[in-house]
């Protein structure tokens, strides 16, 4: 991803005043705000809210909660508890580098809080572990709701094989004048971000957008010469104002929830004293859909890394809702939110099946068959895409991350790899010799898929499926 170059100083919220920038132009408009006592923070409310409207939301008062942790959310714990070496990232060249806690706190109450032009240092802490006390709270305290949780009730990524999940959940530590870039949280999954700590009144200043904007911010975004899927561009308020777009617009305080919709495009600016925040992120079934559908395609032309491994979580989600379809009674009448699930996750799978398919499948090698160490974890090494099933390999051009084969013969999947749609858009490697590999016998994955319809099936008899079962009916 290539570093961006940031103008001097970059962004400066002194003088900024929420309720002036809201009235500076017609197309920004204010996040709602709802406090967690609040019938309209019941969770069956907030989740259509903001995942099948795609509107933004902040819930409030957290820190006015009985369980609320005031003692273990301070900097003062953090710096004898929390990460004793963060990385910090220079907003000016984006250079990343270790520093010592006590330094790092130290570092942000010398600086000020707003930016200058003869400054060449700000540092922010972006994406620092967050301790595992912290983590057992939000997880175990009752506080925040399970479904708003990672790997709570409507994450979808708890269903990864161990091996495969991802960490999501991340501490930001800045003083103001410190930033996000303008950015969509990855693969479409839906965002939560609690502000945990402030000194001397810091905020954060929320920049938004529904869900169905993106479309139209990527495009704006290309008439500025930028790109919102690198994450290289801090807009301006100005900019944001001449946008064909609404703009969502809040500022975070202590103990203040913000829920970013999946495709959100949004910037995060902190504004004053020193702020930690803690954020992770959610993986719902639509989230699931809308990266296979919109959001992957966006990363393959852009070549980013996927990271949250799609085709493969959708698969295992499969996996596990036929399992709990399998234990329903037959004449069960009403139609339980896992049969539903179940009926999506296969019309998904059959999209992923299509376009893994092959004539000469029975006769590729695939990874299974070979000793190697690869599960859920091979990706393209051109454009980054997640390999779920098939893919070309060159075994004597090598990825610069290979270090060979330690017993002569290369594993399947250790040589360079490229996914289907980079091989058929011509890219090949350097001897332009690549053989075709899939992951696992196809035949398993039509198994899995029509053990899926048949638990469909035994509990609604009025389902039909279009496609029939595909191990009878090879494609």
């Amino acid at each position: 991803m290539p570093q961006p170059v940031f103008p001097r100083p970059l962004i400066s919220t002194l003088g900024w005043d929420i309720k002036s920038i809201l009235a500076s132009s017609p197309n920004f408009r204010s996040v709602q705000r709802v406090h967690y006592t609040s019938p309209n923070a019941r969770v069956e409310n907030i989740i259509p809210e903001v995942e099948r409207d795609g509107n933004p939301l902040i819930i409030t008062g957290w820190n006015r909660h009985p369980r609320w942790p005031k003692a273990l959310f301070n900097i003062e714990w953090l710096k004898k508890h929390g990460d004793q070496n963060p990385t910090v990232r220079n907003i000016y060249n984006w250079a990343d580098s270790k520093i010592s806690m006590d330094d790092f706190i130290k570092k942000l109450r010398e600086t000020s809080a707003y930016a200058s032009a003869d400054e060449d240092e700000r540092l922010y802490g972006k994406d620092i572990e967050c301790p595992p006390a912290w983590t057992n709270w939000l997880a175990h305290s009752g506080a925040i709701p399970n479904d708003l949780l990672f790997h709570g009730s409507n994450d979808f990524l708890k269903f990864l094989p161990d091996e495969a999940k991802v960490q999501t959940l991340m501490c930001y530590m800045g003083i103001g004048d410190t930033f996000t870039p303008f950015h969509k949280d990855l693969c479409a999954s839906s965002g939560q971000n609690l502000m945990c700590f402030s000194e001397h009144s810091g905020s954060a200043i929320w920049f938004m957008t529904k869900s169905s904007a993106a479309p139209s911010v990527a495009a704006y975004f290309h008439q500025l010469g930028q790109e919102v899927d690198l994450e290289t561009h801090v807009v301006t308020i100005e900019e944001l104002a001449k946008a064909p777009f609404d703009v969502y617009i809040a500022e975070q305080r202590l103990g203040d929830l913000v829920l970013v919709p999946p495709r959100s495009c949004h910037q995060v600016v902190n504004k004053g004293g020193i702020t930690i925040k803690t954020s992770w992120s959610r993986m719902s079934l639509n989230g699931l859909q809308t990266a296979l559908w919109h959001e992957l395609p966006i990363y393959h032309r852009v070549c980013r890394q996927e990271i949250y491994k799609v085709k493969s979580n959708i698969f295992h989600a499969l996996q596990h809702f036929t399992r709990l379809t399998e234990d329903l009674h037959p004449e069960t009448e009403s139609s339980p939110t896992s049969l539903e699930n179940l009926k999506q996750l296969v019309s998904l799978f059959d999209d992923i099946l299509a376009a893994d398919v092959s004539i000469s499948r029975d006769s590729m090698p695939h990874v299974s068959q070979s000793d190697t160490c690869h599960t859920d974890n091979l990706h393209c090494d051109f454009c980054g895409a997640d390999i779920f099933q098939s893919f070309f390999e060159c075994d004597s051009c090598l990825p610069a991350s290979s270090s060979g084969a330690s017993a002569g013969v290369l594993p399947l999947g250790d040589g360079l790899v490229l996914c289907p749609l980079c091989y058929v858009e011509g890219r090949t490697c350097q001897c332009g010799i690549m053989q075709p590999v899939q992951c696992r016998p196809f035949s398993d994955l039509l198994g899995t898929r029509d053990r899926a319809v048949r638990a469909i099936q035994r509990v609604d008899n009025d389902h039909i499926d279009a496609h029939g079962y595909l191990s009878e009916h090879p494609l």
